[in-house]
């Protein structure tokens, strides 16, 4: 086995091996380096006589030695996450001893119809991403003939309709107001972090990692420099633009000087102690939207779209809302909100026809 550098920036693996008692070699040139290990560890895990035939390997060993290299070169934790739910709620479930040889286009396709009974199209389309990429490198690596997931379709409910995903502007008004004006609720830290991401429209893992050091009183601003994971652990956002300063209003540090107060924090001094606190604080979200009437019930990440399209609809800037929200770029926030933008666009014309006609 060997991993070399080409003169393109590419990397090129080598691997040799014996079939039938010859030398065959396997070549293939990847992007990068961790992919070309990925790719030998693959090979190598397979290369024994046995492991050759694919009527004597089952398709739950064959994933779950794919992602044990897989996940070793160094993937976020929510990405493992979801290899191991894939693993744990599907592969364990809907393959359940079956062998690589038997796995046909038929059988795949029934388990996506199987699966998305319950599941958005999104969802499925998620999950099937991961078998696939399993599945076809046992294809590539000649394991199987045929590659079970092509040309198969991908059904399932529709996502929810983006008009309900956020409360509605006088909604995001009543439910910040309902926070502030209870001494009792600015206290705690579930009603406490609702408030924050609502009026920040931060992600729940990036407010779960704030500290107090991020707070900045003197000039008004929240340092976002760090997500925390499922595990506990505080690690760096997924792109650069996620590291922000955000403005904050003088309203804010005001209730945050009253939640502070008298309040022990761990060693860390993290505002909110624990990941646990993001699906308690959508817990009582949820109850506070009943109480109030909303139409729509959203959870904490929906705050943020709140967030976003309460801005949107006061005539803010796209491209300041994309910063403040910390999207990779501009065309991720436009493509989230376009609902709204081609509603502010219809406005914005009739604005334009009225100057225009004035002339």
């Amino acid at each position: 086995m060997a991993i070399t550098k080409k003169p393109n920036g590419k990397w090129r693996a080598v691997f040799d091996y014996k079939e039938q008692g010859e030398r065959r070699r396997k070549v293939q040139t990847f992007k990068t380096k961790s992919d070309a290990k990925i790719w030998l560890a693959g090979l190598e895990a397979n290369s024994t006589p046995q492991n050759l035939d694919a009527s004597k390997i089952l398709f739950q060993n064959y994933f779950k030695d794919y992602a044990r290299v897989h996940l070793e070169s160094g993937l976020k934790e929510s990405t493992i996450a979801s290899w191991e739910a894939v693993e744990k709620y599907i592969i364990n479930v809907y393959f359940n001893n079956l062998y690589m040889s038997d796995l046909t286009r038929n059988i795949y396709q029934n388990f996506l119809n199987k699966y998305a009974v319950g599941h958005t199209r999104n969802t499925v389309n998620k999950r099937h991403q991961i078998v696939k990429m399993v599945i076809q490198q046992a294809f590539h690596d000649g394991l199987i003939t045929t590659d079970p997931t092509y040309n198969v379709r991908i059904s399932g409910s529709d996502s929810k309709d983006s008009s309900e995903k956020f409360l509605e502007a006088d909604e995001f008004r009543t439910l910040l107001n309902h926070i502030t004006d209870s001494p009792k609720l600015i206290r705690w830290r579930t009603s406490f972090m609702v408030y924050l991401v609502a009026l920040s429209g931060i992600r729940a893992g990036e407010a779960l990692a704030l500290t107090t050091d991020d707070i900045d009183t003197l000039n008004k601003t929240i340092s976002v420099n760090k997500t925390k994971q499922r595990s506990g652990e505080s690690t760096e956002p997924k792109t650069k633009n996620a590291v922000r300063t955000i403005k904050m209003p003088n309203e804010f540090f005001s209730i945050y000087s009253q939640y502070i107060e008298n309040k022990e924090f761990n060693s860390n001094n993290e505002l909110f102690d624990g990941r646990r606190y993001a699906t308690i604080a959508n817990t009582w979200l949820h109850r506070i939207e009943q109480e109030l009437g909303f139409n729509n019930n959203v959870s904490i990440h929906g705050l943020r779209h709140s967030h976003a399209s309460y801005l949107i609809s006061k005539g803010v800037d796209i491209s300041y809302i994309s910063k403040r929200l910390g999207h990779a770029d501009i065309t991720i926030t436009m493509e989230v909100y376009a609902h709204l933008l081609s509603e502010k666009q219809i406005i914005e014309e009739e604005k334009t026809q009225n100057i225009l006609s004035d002339i």
